[in-house]
C-alpha cells in the first residue's frame, strides 16, 4: 500500500509535469479576422530568420465549414517561406482538419514543399503575413 507521503509525492510530479507541457503549447498570435469566415493566426516562437528568408507556421480557424471533395474542413495549419526582399512566398507543409484549431481528422496533409515563389499580394492577409514574418 502507497504512503500518503508517496501519493503526494506522485500528484506533485504530475502537476509539475503538466505546468511544464502547457507551455510547450503553441502560443498562437491573432493576425486577421473576419467575423464571419476565419481568424488567422501565427506561433511567433516558430519564426526562423536566414538572411533575407523566413519560415513560420499559421493557423486558419474558420467559423463554418470549407468542403473539399466531400471532407469538411475546419482549420488549415501551413508552413511558410518567405522572401523579405523580394516579396513573396512559398508554401513549405500543409495540413487540412475536420475540427477548429486543427483538431478532429487530418483530412489532407501535403509535407512535399512548393519550389514555386509566389509573389506577395499588396493588400491581402498575404501581405500581412510577410510584413509579420519579416518584421
Amino acid at each position: 500500500m502507497y504512503s500518503l507521503r508517496h501519493m503526494f509525492s506522485t500528484a506533485s510530479m504530475i502537476l509539475l509535469l503538466a505546468t511544464i507541457s502547457s507551455h510547450a503549447v503553441a502560443e498562437w498570435i491573432n493576425i486577421s479576422t473576419n467575423s464571419n469566415v476565419s481568424t488567422i493566426y501565427v506561433d511567433p516562437a516558430t519564426i526562423q530568420k536566414l538572411d533575407d528568408r523566413t519560415k513560420m507556421w499559421i493557423l486558419f480557424d474558420y467559423r463554418k465549414a470549407i468542403i473539399e471533395s466531400g471532407d469538411k474542413i475546419m482549420s488549415i495549419k501551413k508552413r511558410e517561406e518567405y522572401d523579405c526582399n523580394k516579396s513573396q512566398a512559398r508554401l513549405l507543409y500543409i495540413s487540412k482538419h475536420s475540427g477548429r484549431f486543427t483538431e478532429g481528422k487530418a483530412v489532407y496533409v501535403n509535407e512535399i514543399p512548393y519550389n514555386e515563389w509566389i509573389p506577395v499580394i499588396p493588400s491581402s492577409i498575404s501581405e500581412d503575413l510577410w510584413r509579420y514574418a519579416c518584421s
